[in-house]
């Protein structure tokens, strides 16, 4: 079965050249967001995630991935208060992050992005319009 066609609700290109399109959409069960990176040399792909738009009791659902050896994609629908991510890599490298784009319709808030990390992602938290950490 085919993914449905999602819109793209953000852009952005890194200091490498790389550009990226955030695509999310769906209802609150079957909901979908995705990155799709297109290299300097022209070569495409794209990972994400789909199911519910958020689990209940959770603050965030997130995907990481990368394709081959490129940038690690941060794809992250999170409760609508959470304004802002804070996480770090296994090498302790830190990243900070505001909204990249709002889904008002299933109430989420969509943050993406690619990283030059050559590890994973070992902590995130997320935070609210004062920059205190969220639980759920």
């Amino acid at each position: 079965m085919p993914l449905p066609e999602v819109p793209v609700d953000a852009r952005g290109e890194t200091a490498r050249g790389e550009r990226w399109f955030l695509k999310a959409g769906g209802t609150d069960e079957d909901y979908y967001s995705m990155v799709e990176t297109v290299h300097r040399d022209g070569r495409r792909d794209e990972g994400g995630m789909g199911g519910p738009a958020l689990y209940p009791g959770h603050l965030l659902n997130v995907y990481t991935g990368r394709a081959d050896q490129g940038p690690l994609r941060v794809v992250v629908r999170a409760d609508p208060r959470v304004r802002q991510l804070r996480f770090r890599s296994e090498r302790g490298e830190r990243c900070e992050m505001l909204v990249s784009a709002r889904d008002q319709a299933v109430g989420v808030n969509l943050f993406a992005i690619l990283l030059p990390w050559t590890t994973g992602v070992t902590s995130m938290e997320g935070l609210d319009d004062d920059g205190q950490v969220l639980t759920p």
